[in-house]
């Protein structure tokens, strides 16, 4: 009896961890790809720094998404391993609005955002002084798929440590 246990305990356990690595894989992998960047930079607000970021973008997936909404935020790796995200510099302003794209059929290219960029939160000058390895723009694309009756988040992550520096 015991071993019967034993068998069923660890199959059920062998399904439960192969589900969650299908979750994992789905959740991961962006269908949208940042195929030419232009015009990004940091500006100087007041005493803090705001990034804006303007792109051509493709839906590399099989979908067509009935929305997606585009925002950016910054993340900062310090030299000790430390991240710094937007919880950390939240400014509590009405900042950061995004881009809204509808419609967005497979292999399609769209600008976001046509109209001057997409911005993030403020960041604070003092941000200059820490020590900074890696600055990272997040881009978060909040998609709802309604032939295949979905909602996700898909992130993109594209390094812009060198304009931070030259700041």
């Amino acid at each position: 009896m015991k071993s019967k246990t034993s068998i069923l305990v660890l199959l059920s356990l062998l399904i439960m961890s192969c589900n969650q690595k299908n979750n994992n894989a789905d959740i991961t992998e962006c269908p949208f790809e940042i195929i030419k960047a232009e015009n990004n930079f940091f500006k100087k607000v007041g005493t803090k720094y705001q990034f804006t970021f303007t792109g051509a973008t493709k839906n590399k997936s099989a979908n067509i998404f009935d929305d997606v909404y585009t925002t950016l935020n910054v993340e900062f790796e310090l030299d000790n391993g430390n991240i710094l995200t937007r919880e950390d510099y939240k400014s509590g302003l009405m900042t950061g609005f995004g881009d809204l794209e509808h419609a967005w059929k497979p292999n399609e290219i769209r600008q976001i955002d046509d109209n001057g960029g997409i911005d993030s939160d403020f960041i604070p000058e003092h941000y200059k002084q820490y020590p900074i390895k890696k600055v990272t723009a997040v881009i978060r694309f909040n998609t709802k798929d309604v032939m295949n009756g979905a909602e996700a988040d898909y992130y993109y992550n594209m390094d812009i440590t060198d304009i931070w520096k030259k700041l």
